[in-house]
């Protein structure tokens, strides 16, 4: 049975991004590699909302390693703020201290997000330099909106870090606009990509306190080789994946062929068709309203974990919940990358039909028909 993948990673793909990571005997040093490099790294600053202020970087890895590698442009002896709605904004935890970095931590509860007023609180008392949030956490599908954020937080502190593994290509980053520090993602989430990508995009300023504390993990290393491909040179410091950026050439030339905000719009438009089809048919969002995000919804249910295997015996896999504080109690749907109104009616449709085999009062049919309603009235028709 040929399976649709609305996991939150690696997400959905099209077998044009597929077929363009494939080809016969393409090096690190080839022509057809150099140039879809380059065009990546080019691509990456747009989708970022940057300009030349900003460096680009596409490394071997995934999300983590992005995570691990920017974090050495925190000088040491400084204190940041982590605003952290779940589980992947805490994987910053053992991050950074495990670098000597000094962290505090100001969390939310699941479904929730910590707020302007109580990061306020935290950065007047001038204790902090630097800020790490995540854009949408995807053990909750929490969104924090960045345009409210940011501007506040730039009053006391020099360097935010966004992570956007799971919004860039899908939510509006516009780090420039905001003057935002850096911004990092994975060429397997919102992009939709293969795996295999850290993707990185930092301020030139910051680059000139670089902690050194590993060779891999230490942008420093890493400064000549982006510039170099940005030439179209080879810019070799260890092998980059080369597939992977293939493919990722081929996302980047969608997005600019569509456009940014059209294909945000569309990400949106999807996740507003899913999410009330979800509470139409009798379930709940984990995440408050004015929190949805535009790629990962978390599904409450006691049945969640029966209700993600049998979704995958009848061809659609989505991811069980990985939050501590409500293991087995819900799973998540992944609606980023190239998704399309099919896929997400036919999620609506497996899940109503798998709940309620599950013992859950769901009312089968009302989610696709609500998701249909939003579809069309969401549709620009001219």
């Amino acid at each position: 049975m040929q399976r649709k993948l609305m996991h939150v990673g690696p997400s959905f793909t099209s077998y044009r991004v597929q077929m363009a990571g494939i080809g016969e005997n393409i090096g690190f040093a080839s022509p057809e590699f150099l140039e879809a490099m380059k065009y990546s790294l080019e691509g990456l600053l747009r989708v970022a909302g940057a300009d030349d202020a900003y460096l680009p970087f596409i490394l071997p890895g995934s999300g983590t390693v992005a995570m691990e590698t920017v974090s050495s442009i925190l000088p040491k002896g400084t204190r940041t703020l982590l605003l952290t709605n779940g589980v992947f904004g805490d994987r910053w935890i053992p991050i950074m201290s495990s670098h000597g970095l000094d962290l505090d931590v100001l969390s939310a509860e699941p479904g929730k997000a910590v707020t302007v007023d109580d990061m306020e609180k935290k950065l007047e008392t001038g204790k902090y330099q630097n800020l790490i949030m995540t854009h949408v956490e995807t053990s909750t599908g929490v969104r924090m909106d960045l345009e409210k954020i940011v501007p506040v937080a730039r009053r006391y502190v020099e360097r935010i870090i966004v992570d956007g593994v799971a919004s860039l290509g899908a939510e509006k980053e516009d780090v420039k606009k905001l003057g935002i520090t850096a911004v990092i993602s994975a060429s397997q989430k919102a992009l939709g990509a293969p795996p295999g990508a850290a993707l990185m995009v930092v301020s030139r300023s910051a680059l000139d306190s670089i902690n050194e504390f590993s060779y891999f993990f230490n942008l420093k290393n890493w400064i000549a080789p982006m510039e170099r491909y940005l030439e179209g040179k080879n810019g070799y410091l260890s092998t980059e994946p080369v597939g992977v950026i293939l493919s990722l050439s081929k996302v980047f030339s969608d997005i600019e062929a569509m456009g940014l905000d059209a294909r945000i719009e569309e990400h949106r438009r999807l996740t507003m068709a899913l999410n009330e089809g979800i509470e139409a048919a009798g379930l709940r969002v984990l995440a408050d309203r004015q929190l949805w995000s535009n790629t990962v919804t978390a599904v409450l249910s006691d049945h969640a974990d029966d209700i993600v295997k049998r979704s995958m015996e009848l061809g659609v896999e989505f991811a069980t919940g990985v939050h501590p504080k409500l293991i087995g109690k819900y799973f998540r749907v992944g609606h980023m990358g190239y998704i399309n109104d099919f896929d997400a009616l036919t999620a609506l449709s497996v899940i109503e039909r798998t709940a309620s085999y599950c013992g859950e009062r769901v009312k089968i049919g009302e989610g696709v028909r609500r998701a249909q309603e939003v579809l069309f009235e969401m549709t620009d028709r001219n």
